[in-house]
């Protein structure tokens, strides 16, 4: 597989594969959730690779435990295991995103990225972007969401060791940030920022991670 950023063209090193199920508990698992952790299930068996189970509930508001443990039963039930997760061995809480954030892993990301210089506070709501959407100017969506226009971005420097009570969003380089990726069943994929992507949250005025910054 290949991954391009800017002039770079990276082929990623051959390693052994490892897959993974991330439910996010706001529901019961319907059919179409059964069908995807299936199909994850018998792609890790059929590599030889093994299959790693995250909880994704850091969704405070929506995310409830009886869900997150329906989910467990029900993928048991249909036959799916997974060989790393939340119900196996001491260290169940890496699997569990809601308990990383109480590990501090998150909170030293978002430090290095401060410290480069990557991501700054952000006072901008949805409901303002909402407010663009009549405006000839306003980005279009992308999966439902608006994309961040680079000219709402705040050049503010806070000083401050953590987040805080405020939004922080990744600064994009809108010059030089064309992606390439080379999906091996899908073929090239190419995103342009602007156009496909904007500043995206990296941490929630909630007080919690976002999800593009907890998943990586």
């Amino acid at each position: 597989m290949y991954f391009t950023i800017g002039n770079d063209r990276l082929k990623l090193p051959s390693v052994p594969y490892r897959g993974r199920i991330a439910p996010t508990p706001t529901g019961y698992l319907h059919l179409g959730h059964a069908r995807t952790f299936w199909i994850a299930h018998q792609r890790a068996r059929s590599m030889g690779g093994e299959l790693v189970y995250r909880c994704e509930d850091l969704d405070r508001q929506r995310c409830q435990p009886e869900y997150a443990e329906a989910a467990i039963e029900d993928l048991r039930w249909i036959g799916v295991d997974w060989d790393q997760g939340p119900d196996l061995g001491p260290d169940r809480s890496i699997w569990i995103q809601s308990e990383r954030h109480r590990m501090d892993c998150y909170l030293e990301a978002w430090r290095y990225l401060k410290d480069l210089g990557l991501i700054y506070p952000c006072e901008v709501s949805r409901k303002d972007l909402a407010a663009r959407k009549s405006d000839r100017h306003a980005p279009e969506r992308l999966g439902g969401e608006l994309i961040f226009p680079e000219e709402l971005r705040s050049d503010a420097e806070r000083e401050c060791s953590a987040p805080g009570e405020r939004n922080w969003r990744f600064r994009v380089d809108y010059a030089s940030s064309i992606l390439e990726a080379e999906d091996q069943r899908l073929g090239l994929h190419v995103f342009e920022p602007g156009g496909d992507y904007g500043d995206f949250l990296v941490w929630r005025r909630d007080g919690y991670p976002s999800y593009e910054l907890a998943v990586v």
